[in-house]
């Protein structure tokens, strides 16, 4: 049973590190998006548009972020067959002209955008042009022109008795969740390994309402979500409040209207679109936009400084010292092509108090900061070549701060002023060029450039100060075969001060993805090859003077790092397998540590059975080896695991998964072994009759049991952890 278990374990690793290196590859692909609607043809606010990415984005790369204009559209959009398309019934899209810009929204939060694409919505389509009907004629085709006055006059107009009502319509949308989650069944050992809480039954409320509004005049929604448990270290604002937070709390809202032209949005909202100045900074707060004079539009925010839940200070205006300010100026100098060549201009107001947000633990400085910036953005008419570029002049500084200074004489912090800017384009060199019959070459080059002052610092924008970095991209495809391949160079300690260590870097990458099945005839048997390569110099410029380097040579940096990663994927009609290697090596040239080099190699193995529409297997296995040169130590790891997911009927679902670990190393000094398994029955059945007579409930039961040793036969120690739980939940939504 223990070799089964080790085998099914060690599967398990191999897949999972396969999955992993495909991810890293694919990611290296460069996003793109293209719209499902002509900029030319314009749309009624009920219509349905959609962006489509290039490819899916990759586990850690981040996820899309849609903006209308001013508006953060993005929980708006649902990914479906691999295209975004908007809903319009939860809420129309503005009438007039506006843009549409999409973005990478990274996991630091920084937005990346991706795309401008203009948008015409009009209340109602121009009635399509009536041709006369043509007799029929058995046997002659003909190209006749008509007479001037045979061309059909446009529809006329409603006349003005027609009854129309101003009467805006109010569409409410209620949800109430109610949710009982427990632990009857906890056994663990030893008895130190006691968790904070053992046997428990806590119940769970979540209240959403969602108000639409579509009138002439004003059209817009409002979204309220309540949160609640009766448990009350797990109360929204417990983290701040303790045992004085409420146990049931605003957890978000957010009231989007338009009236006229102008947009006005209250409550959980982002604000800024110039990059180190004020971008996407997101809190409770008021924004603003209003278009003016064809070419010109103003949007205005003010947010708190802080995330915040809760009852308190509603409109995240309260407090005026704690609080971003800032307003932006767009100008479209070309009107028939918005976003061909447009103008922002900033200014941004920033006092952040000592004073955490909901879910932060740290301990901050009262920071205050004021700039301005500029950007602009170029787009030709063809969408081949665009560019951008920004500027930003920002003074930052530290107030006093009574409850940090604690009476002590301290010398306040002066105020600091420094610049940042950014340049980057992209050319399509190549686009849809025909190389042979069926397939197209499409090449695109890339620049990026970026410098950032010492001490530069913004409170609504995240940024690394004291860094000149430049980057060149090229992005090929060949039908499905691509190409990417990037080298970026990096410097800081711009001053340059002499007792700082200044570090470069110089980072090289490529990645190719290859269907060997376009080469020759498609067979399943053919796979889908990957690889990428990466190379990293890190490296000091040089001996910093009177900086402690001189007796301390090893810590100047000068470290090579490589790369490398293959992966292989077949596809049948039930059956997926995937192979994965991966190999990274550190050399190290520091002073004195020539020989404190490591090589890790890892090797994946998947394989996903799916015998029926409801029944499905996967299995991976993986080993993962660590050299380290420095210790003459080698170390492998070796995880299988094992899952299944069957779908009992239309309303039950069974699924679990099993995993085993096994890690040492070559002198057989240490020994550690891990395994996991769970189960999990889900249940769930609905009720709906009406339009507010919805009942939806959800049921489940889940085992789990852990397993850990850990043995070291150099200090001599044994260490063993066991833990069994049960759990169970129920919810109930109603409408």
């Amino acid at each position: 049973m223990k070799t089964q278990l080790a085998l099914y374990c060690c599967l398990g690793l191999l897949l999972a590190n396969a999955g992993a290196v495909w991810h890293t590859v694919h990611a290296a692909q460069d996003l793109s998006v293209t719209a499902g609607f002509i900029a030319e043809q314009p749309v009624t606010p009920d219509e349905a548009i959609f962006l489509r990415l290039n490819r899916s984005l990759t586990l850690g790369e981040g996820r899309v972020g849609v903006v209308i204009g001013s508006t953060d559209v993005s929980s708006l959009f649902a990914e479906m067959d691999g295209k975004f398309v908007y809903d319009p019934k939860v809420l129309p899209l503005p009438l007039g002209a506006s843009i549409i810009t999409a973005y990478l929204v990274r996991p630091d939060g920084v937005w990346q955008e991706l795309a401008r694409f203009p948008l015409q919505v009009v209340k109602e389509k121009p009635p399509p042009t009536p041709t006369p009907e043509a007799t029929p004629q058995p046997t002659v085709t003909a190209s006749v022109t008509p007479p001037p006055d045979a061309v059909a006059q446009p529809a006329a107009s409603p006349t003005p008795d027609t009854p129309k009502s101003d009467i805006p319509k109010l569409n409410l949308i209620p949800s109430v969740t109610i949710g009982v989650k427990s632990q009857p069944f906890l056994r663990f050992f030893p008895d130190d390994n006691r968790p904070s809480r053992t046997n428990f039954s806590d119940f769970t409320l979540q209240i959403g309402l969602r108000a639409e509004m579509n009138g002439s005049l004003i059209k817009g929604s409002t979204q309220v979500d309540i949160a609640g448990s009766s448990f009350r270290q797990e109360a929204l604002r417990a983290g701040t409040l303790g045992d004085a937070a409420p146990q049931v709390d605003l957890s978000s809202y957010l009231m989007e209207y338009q009236i006229g032209r102008a947009k006005v949005n209250l409550g959980h909202t982002s604000f800024g679109t110039l990059r180190h100045l004020m971008s996407n900074f997101s809190s409770r707060g008021l924004t603003v936009t209003i278009p003016f004079l064809k070419r010109f539009d103003f949007s205005a925010g003010a947010l708190n400084g802080t995330s915040i839940v809760g009852y308190n200070n509603l409109a995240g205006l309260a407090r005026a010292r704690h609080q971003m300010q800032g307003g932006t100026l767009g100008v479209e100098l070309f009107t028939k092509r918005p976003g061909g060549l447009r103008l922002e201009v900033g200014g941004f107001n920033g006092y952040f108090q000592a004073l955490n947000g909901f879910a932060q633990g740290s301990v901050n400085d009262a920071e205050r900061s004021k700039g301005g910036a500029a950007r602009v953005i170029f787009a030709d008419k063809s969408q081949r070549l665009k560019a951008e570029a920004g500027f930003t002049r920002s003074s930052f500084q530290n107030p006093a701060d009574a409850l940090l200074d604690q009476g002590a004489n301290v010398v306040s912090v002066p105020r600091i002023i420094r610049n940042a800017r950014y340049l980057e384009g992209t050319a399509d060199a190549l686009r849809n060029f025909k190389i042979t019959n069926t397939r197209a070459l499409n090449l695109t080059l890339g620049f990026r450039h970026e410098r950032v002052e010492p001490l530069f610092k913004s409170l609504a924008a995240s940024t690394q100060a004291d860094k000149t970095q430049n980057e060149w991209q090229l992005n090929a495809a060949l039908g499905e075969i691509t190409l990417n391949a990037s080298h970026v160079r990096f410097n800081d300690n711009l001053k340059p001060i002499p007792s700082i260590l200044r570090s470069l870097t110089r980072a090289t990458q490529f990645a190719v993805g290859l269907p060997v099945a376009t080469f020759f005839k498609p067979s399943p048997l053919l796979p889908r090859l990957s690889y990428s390569f990466s190379r990293n110099h890190v490296f000091g410029a040089g001996i910093p003077v009177n900086g402690g380097f001189e007796v301390a040579l090893d810590a100047i940096p000068n470290q090579f790092s490589t790369n490398q990663s293959l992966g292989a994927d077949w596809q049948f009609p039930k059956l997926a397998v995937g192979y994965s290697y991966n190999r990274s090596f550190t050399n190290n040239q520091q002073t004195g540590r020539e020989l404190a080099d490591l090589l890790n190699q890892t090797h994946g193995f998947r394989v996903g059975f799916t015998p029926l529409q409801t029944f499905s297997l996967n299995f991976d296995l993986s080993r993962d080896g660590a050299n380290n040169k420095e210790i003459n130590r080698l170390d492998g790891t070796w995880r299988a695991a094992f899952g299944m997911n069957w779908q009992l009927n239309k309303r039950a679902t069974l699924g679990g998964n099993i995993s085993h670990t096994l890690a040492g190393d070559k002198a057989r000094t240490s020994r550690n072994r891990n395994f996991e398994f769970d189960a999990q029955f889900t249940y769930s059945l609905g009720v709906e009759r009406g339009e507010l007579k919805k009942v939806k409930t959800q049921l489940f039961v889940r085992y789990a049991n852990r397993f850990a040793r850990s043995r070291d036969n150099v200090f001599l120690t044994n260490s063993f952890n066991k833990q069994q739980t049960l759990n169970t939940g129920l919810s109930i939504t109603f409408f």
